[in-house]
Order: structure tokens, then C-alpha cells, then sequence
């Protein structure tokens, strides 16, 4: 979640996540603070999923969410150094192994070099 507190900008992570699910829901949740702080002076914003497949995600129809997690993707995975990482070839979306080894160097999830990669 993300708001503001006497002008103090807040976000709440769930600690019980994964590390990698934790910096990616911090980037999404700094691109509101960047990208639509007029949303969260009204109110607390919380994410019901960031990455998941599941309603509106899953449908792809949320502009706002779609911004925060490129927002996010691009905070983590700058495209120039993820494509210097994937070392200029043809990469194989399918091969998990290849993806979970990069997903490492970035220090994220599977999912979320995976919506990258796919974004690019």
C-alpha cells in the first residue's frame, strides 16, 4: 500500500513476501508516488495484487496499475543492462532455468522478468 501522512509519503510492504516480491511491490508503489500522487492524497492505495493474474490484472484493463508495474520493471530491470545480460541473443521465454538465473542477477522474481521481457 502507499498514502501520505501529514505529508509524509508512506508504502507497506508485507514482510511475510519474498525479498524479490518486496522490491518489486516497492517500486510499484513508489511509480503511484511519482506517477499519480494526486490518487493517494485522498486516500490509502492498496494493491490487491501487484503481478498477479487475477481480475483486472489478469485482463490487462487497469491503466494505472499497467504504469506502476512498468514503472517498477523499469526501476529493476533497466533495459539496456537486462539486455546486456541476456548477452545480445535470441532468449527462450520458455527456458525457466535461463530465466530464473537472470531473474537472479536482478534480484527478482521469475514473474517479474518474465512481464519485462515480454514488455520489451
Amino acid at each position: 500500500m502507499a498514502f501520505i501522512k501529514d505529508g509524509k509519503k508512506i508504502i507497506g510492504v508485507n514482510a511475510l513476501h519474498n525479498i524479490t516480491r518486496q522490491r518489486f511491490t516497492i517500486a510499484h508503489e513508489l511509480a503511484h508516488f511519482m506517477l499519480h500522487e494526486e490518487r493517494l492524497a485522498s486516500k490509502v492505495h492498496v494493491d490487491k495484487g501487484v503481478l498477479r493474474r487475477d481480475t483486472l490484472a489478469s485482463q490487462g484493463t487497469d491503466d494505472v496499475e499497467i504504469e506502476a508495474n512498468n514503472f517498477a520493471a523499469e526501476l529493476l530491470m533497466p533495459k539496456a543492462v537486462l539486455i546486456e545480460a541476456l548477452g545480445g541473443k535470441n532468449f527462450d521465454l520458455e527456458d525457466e532455468e535461463a530465466i530464473a538465473m537472470v531473474a537472479k542477477k536482478f534480484k527478482v522474481s521469475s514473474v517479474a522478468l518474465q512481464y519485462r521481457l515480454q514488455q520489451l
